[in-house]
Formats: C-alpha cells, structure tokens, sequence
C-alpha cells in the first residue's frame, strides 16, 4: 500500500516525474554500460586467443630458425634449442587445445600435432645419423617444419582475421548503441519537457491573461503537488490583492464624498431655500391668495423637493458599493452633476466649461465613470489659481493609434470608433520628470496628510477596467490635459452579436 502511495505522489509530482526521468537515463547508461563490458571481454578473450597463436607461431619460427642454424653448423646448443622449442609447442597444443579448437579444426589440430611429434622424430634420427647421411635426411626435415609452420600460420592469420571482424562488429555496434542511446534520451527529455515544461507554459499564458483581464483566477494545468501549491498560493494572493484594491477604491471614494458634501450641501441649498420662500409665502396669504396662486406655489415646493431628493439619490448612488455593470451612460447630464457636487471646491472666479453633446453616451458604469471625473476635476481645481478655467470635452473620434502624451492601459491599442473625453486646466501643469509617475499607486506631491496618492491611480483601474486607456500631457506653466478614450461600443456584447450573426448566417 505504501509503495503504491509513493508511485502514486511520484506520478502526480515533478519532483518526482524529473527523478523518474533521471532514472530511466541512468537505467539506460547502466544497461548500456554492463553491454559494452560483455563485449570488451568478449574481445578481451579474443585478443588473449590471438596472442597464443601468435605465441605459437613464433614458436614454430623458433623451432625452424635454430633447424637451419644446426644444419649449417651442426651445433649440439643449436639441436638441444631446436628440442626445448618444439616441447614448448607440444606443451602449448596440449595446454591451449580447448581454446585453439576456436580457431582451427579438431583435425587441424590433430595434424599439427602429428607433424611435431614426426619432425621431433626426424630431428632427432638427423642427429643421429652419420654425416654420410646429412644430404638424404635434412629434405624430409624440412618439409615437416614448413608444413608445421603453414598450420601455425594459417592459425594465426585466422586469429587476426577474427579479430579485425570482431572490431569492425563492435565498432559498428557501438555506433549503433550510442545513436540508439541519444534518441532514447530525446524522447525521454521531450516526454519530460512536456510534462514539466507544459504546465509551466499554460501557467504562464494563464498569468499573462489575468494581467489583461481576461481572467480572474488561475486554473491548474496538471495535478502535480508542486503545480497545484504555486496555483493555490497565487490565487490566495490575487484575492488578497482583490480585497485590498477594493478598500483602496473605498478609501478614494470616501476621500471624494467628504470632497462632495460642501458641494452637495450647496446644491441642497438652492432648492431648500426656494421651498422656504414657498412655504413662508404661503403662511402669509392664508385666506387670501386665490386657488390658482397656492397651486403654483406647491407645484414649486414638489419641484425644489424633487429636485433634493435627486441630489440626495445621486449621492447615495455614488456612495453605494455594487457590482462593476455596464449601460449606457449619457456623459453630459453625469459630467454636470459631478461638476455640481464638486463645485464648492472651485472658486467663485473660476470656470467649468462643458462641451459635450447632450445625445453623447458610452457604455459605461456609471458609479465608477462618474468616480473619474470626480478625481479628475479635484485634480484640476488643485493647481487652479482665482482666474482658472477647467474645459471637459467630449467627442467621437476615429482611433488609429494611441491619444498624443503619456499613454497608458491596454485600449490605446484600439483602433475604430471610439468616445474621447478630455478634461484640460490653465493651471501651473505638471514637471516633466514626474509626469511618468503620477498614475503610481501611492505617488503625491502634497504633504504628509493631505492626500494618499490614489485619485489617479484609481482613475486609471477604472478606465482599464472600461477597456479603454487615458493620456496626459502637461507643459509647466500651461496646464495639462487628460484624455480618457472609451470604446464605442460595448465589446462583449458586440462580441455576442457578431457571434449569433455567423450562426444565423450559417
């Protein structure tokens, strides 16, 4: 049980698909070494084989060289050599017989040793005899040593022979083991790349979709321990990230309702005041005033009060936390009330001048639309001095590459019919070498205190969160101008319609 626990946690681990994968190299190489020392000593023996016969060749050429020398000298050292030669060939034979029947014959070998034993005889009948009798004797001896030499030359040539095919086999079988080697190797590496490699790439192009927003979580491509540890541990940390840039976005729209209640207060105001005057007149002409005066004077309380409840509901709107919902959002009536709620911020000498078509919307939530424009005019009536002018404009423009300045968020690449607002200020603009840096998390220029560095940076997740992008350009002394692009068109739903067009079509 356990063993088939462990084979069980190897497969489903890389670790452990990397160990079997060492393994089974190893296995080969191991294999193929036990291969190759087998035929070494298989040649090994072959070549000890070669160099007895060779031994026993050059005993035989021995044996003849010290026949000649007796024959011309007659030398008794010369004839006792000759016979302590030719017992080391016998001895050879006869010790060696086994491992020469590899060679040559039974027979051959029968033969050989009957030639010795024959020119042992004759020799030793040579130096026996008269020397009247050298002339008829020596041509049988000879004839014996040069038939013992042709057996123990073809033995020996043989023998090479032998061992030259054995090389030339095992040249040709090493090759073949070392390419059948490297291709095993190859296989077994790519079977290990795409089981290691693979979940890697697909957690990759994963991760690469998430920072596009296409995806919010990662979803595990093998069910291998280590796999599955680093996908738990990065969507643990995408839901921390998650919750935490959400109480950052409530921080920020917090930070701009307490901006907004002087403003809102001030817009409460008009229409307060004109149910007062209403009312007060009412109270003095009791009795006095005919129906007609007292119906226009309570038409006018209903419509300073309706008037303050959609103030009031604005402001609980923008307050309210609710799912991210696309619709179509008029931009000029939002823009206006935004200005409205923000205006107390702005002084009285200054000016907000609205050029937005009054038909103009965009697909667009608007809680969070309308939280750009909060940050963005805030971030205008900053710098803005008693004569200051704020213009936002709004058009549609024909995308075909990003809007002109610093330009960030994955729709600047959108190219087609897009929604371009633009919210530009004469204030004192912004220093170039931190013009790359104001839409940083966190980054501000004002004192400690007065603000956390999150108005632009929320401005900007909003806008990528729309699938459009924002630019800013600024001149120091000149103001700046940022310009926000909006798709058309809702993507997905033109996705889905273009989707049920192929459909009917087909």
């Amino acid at each position: 049980m356990q063993a088939a626990s462990q084979d069980k946690l190897s497969r489903h681990s890389l670790r452990g698909k990397i160990t079997l994968g060492y393994y089974a190299v190893a296995a080969i190489i191991l294999v193929a070494s036990l291969f190759f020392v087998g035929e070494l000593r298989t040649l090994e023996a072959r070549v000890v084989l070669g160099q007895r016969a060779t031994d026993l060749f050059n005993t035989v050429l021995e044996i003849r060289r010290f026949e000649r020398n007796y024959f011309l000298h007659h030398q008794p050292a010369d004839l006792e050599e000759n016979g302590r030669y030719i017992k080391m060939a016998q001895d050879m034979l006869t010790a060696n017989r086994a491992d020469f029947a590899a060679i040559a014959t039974q027979a051959r070998l029968t033969q050989l040793s009957a030639r010795l034993n024959d020119y042992q005889r004759q020799m030793a009948a040579f130096a026996a005899a008269d020397w009247r009798q050298f002339e008829s004797a020596e041509p049988p001896v000879r004839q014996l040593g040069q038939e013992v030499v042709a057996i123990a030359e073809e033995m020996a040539g043989s023998e090479r022979r032998q061992i030259q095919t054995t090389l030339a086999s095992f040249r040709t079988l090493l090759m073949g083991v070392i390419l059948s080697m490297a291709l095993l190797i190859v296989v077994i590496g790519r079977a290990l790349s795409q089981r290691v490699v693979r979940p890697l790439k697909e957690m990759e192009s994963s991760v690469a979709a998430i920072s596009a927003n296409r995806r919010e979580t990662l979803s595990a491509p093998s069910n291998d321990r280590e796999i599955l540890s680093i996908i738990a541990a990065f969507n643990h940390m995408l839901k921390e990230l998650d919750l935490r840039q959400k109480s950052l976005m409530r921080s920020e729209r917090l930070a701009s309702l307490g901006t907004m209640l002087s403003g809102v207060a001030h817009e409460l105001n008009n229409p307060l005041s004109n149910i007062s005057t209403s009312c007060q007149i009412l109270q003095e002409e009791v009795g006095e005033s005919d129906a007609a005066t007292q119906k226009l004077y309570l038409e006018q309380i209903d419509q300073q009060t309706e008037r303050a409840r959609t103030i009031v509901r604005s402001l609980l709107d923008f307050s309210r936390e609710r799912a991210f919902r696309k619709e179509a959002v008029l931009l000029r009536p939002l823009v206006a009330q935004t200005v409205g709620f923000v205006r107390g911020e702005v002084s009285a000498k200054s000016v907000v001048q609205l050029s937005i078509p009054e038909d103009l919307s965009v697909p667009a939530d608007a809680q969070r639309l309308q939280q750009v424009f909060v940050n963005l005019i805030r971030n205008a009536m900053e710098g803005l001095g008693p004569q200051g002018r704020i213009d936002i404009s709004a058009q549609v423009v024909q995308a075909s590459e990003p809007p002109a300045g610093t330009a960030l968020g994955e729709g600047c690449e959108t190219v087609g019919e897009m929604v371009e607002i633009c919210v530009k200020d004469n204030g004192p603009g912004i220093a170039p070498d931190i013009l790359p840096r104001i839409f940083d998390p966190f980054f501000t220029t004002k004192d400690v205190g007065h603000g956390m560095g999150l108005g632009l940076f929320v401005v900007y997740e909003i806008v990528d969160e729309h699938g459009g992008c924002i630019a800013v350009q600024s001149t120091p002394g000149q103001g700046a101008t940022f310009c926000i692009r909006l798709p058309r068109e809702d993507v997905r739903e033109r996705s889905a319609t273009d989707v049920s067009t192929d459909k009917g079509a087909q």
